[in-house]
């Protein structure tokens, strides 16, 4: 099962796991777009496919999910859902708040708690739970995605810890730049100066190949060394850093850009 699956990393996913043979189920909120990708997947890689139409921010998302599936044996689930604001804090309404913590930390904590029960009683499964690079410090004008991310990294390092002796394995995925959909749309605000990005393939066999054998992983050779060096200085100069090689600082203060259409392309 693959949430967040309607285009961009979450189609990624889909094929990816079809093309090793497994069926999948894909959920997301675009019904059009998602029926699109399931049938895709279904024809270039001959497994069956099933569409849900749910929103990861809805409080009813797993009772949907258990209807949709408590028939079939589900034994692999990517949660590649993920909510975020642009801009300073002090803008952000509160029920935009609560948003971005639907998807980003209650959504992934239902799906674990609900789907990871289930194969341990299988005694086999594998969970892959979609965080970000922002996960690992605060950054600056993206603050409740970066610490919601981080919920994500510690959540599958922790199962990872408390299940691997149950045969099913999590990983917890720091995600680079990823070109995506919106990522491009992104990019096209921001001038053109944004990160080069991984290819949405080349990002899900790194993982894909990586589970079982490490609790987290960084995609991207280039990416890895970069925090690995952003990651040796201390705390505050780690969290200046960030914020001078932002480009959502640099987007801010340096463009004069449809704001709050760069806003809506991360929901």
């Amino acid at each position: 099962m693959v949430l967040g699956a309607s285009e961009g990393l979450g189609a990624a996913y889909a094929h990816g796991l079809a093309a090793r043979g497994l069926n999948v189920v894909l959920a997301a909120r675009r019904t059009d777009l998602l029926q699109r990708v399931a049938e895709d997947v279904a024809h270039q890689h001959g497994v069956e496919t099933r569409a849900v139409t749910l929103d990861l921010a809805a409080s009813e998302l797993l009772a949907v999910l258990q209807a949709q599936t408590d028939e079939l044996d589900v034994g692999f689930v990517v949660y590649n859902g993920a909510s975020g604001y642009v801009g300073p804090m002090r803008d952000q309404g509160v029920d935009s708040l609560r948003s971005i913590i639907a998807v980003n930390c209650t959504g992934p904590l239902n799906v674990c708690h609900h789907f990871g029960a289930r194969m341990i009683d299988q005694g086999r499964g594998g969970i892959v739970l979609m965080g970000s690079a922002a996960g690992l410090a605060g950054a600056a004008y993206n603050s409740a995605y970066a610490a919601s991310k981080a919920f994500d990294i510690v959540l599958g390092e922790a199962l990872w810890a408390e299940w691997r002796n149950l045969n099913v394995d999590v990983i917890s995925v720091i995600g680079p730049a990823i070109d995506t959909p919106n990522y491009r749309a992104a990019s096209s605000l921001d001038g053109g100066s944004m990160p080069k990005p991984m290819a949405p393939a080349a990002v899900v066999e790194e993982v894909l190949d990586a589970l079982g054998s490490t609790p987290s992983l960084v995609p991207g050779e280039r990416v890895r060394n970069m925090l690995a060096m952003l990651g040796a200085l201390p705390r505050r100069e780690t969290l200046l850093e960030a914020a001078r090689r932002s480009v959502l600082e640099r987007w801010w203060y340096g463009t004069r850009g449809d704001r709050r259409r760069f806003r809506n392309h991360l929901h």
